[in-house]
């Protein structure tokens, strides 16, 4: 994987990459509702993601963290209602609305 990159995978299984080399914050809203969103791999260097960033997308199966995640903020990831994987390192500070509505996380 290129350092600084958002992986997105998409529901037809394309792959996009987006440049993230100046960010270590991922903003709010920033893929909120998208439906199309299946996977996010977030490259090294992303400390934090803010609140809503995933809110609703309700396609995304997988989730990978990197191992610099500090923190995932409030309804992170509300409502991703096909969220099966999203495993991060152990003393991530984790808002206790961030998978809210993710019926199929296995945790």
């Amino acid at each position: 994987m290129k350092r600084g990159r958002i992986k997105v995978t998409l529901y037809n299984r394309t792959l996009k990459e987006i440049d993230m080399s100046d960010f270590s914050y991922i903003s709010e809203d920033i893929f909120s509702n998208r439906s199309d969103v299946v996977k996010i791999e977030l490259p090294e260097g992303v400390k934090k993601i803010g609140n809503n960033a995933f809110e609703n997308c309700n396609n995304l199966e997988e989730v990978i963290f990197p191992d610099s995640l500090e923190e995932i903020g409030q309804e992170a990831f509300i409502n991703c209602v096909n969220l099966k994987s999203a495993v991060y390192k152990k003393g991530v500070k984790v808002d206790p609305t961030s998978f809210k509505g993710c019926i199929q996380l296995e945790r």
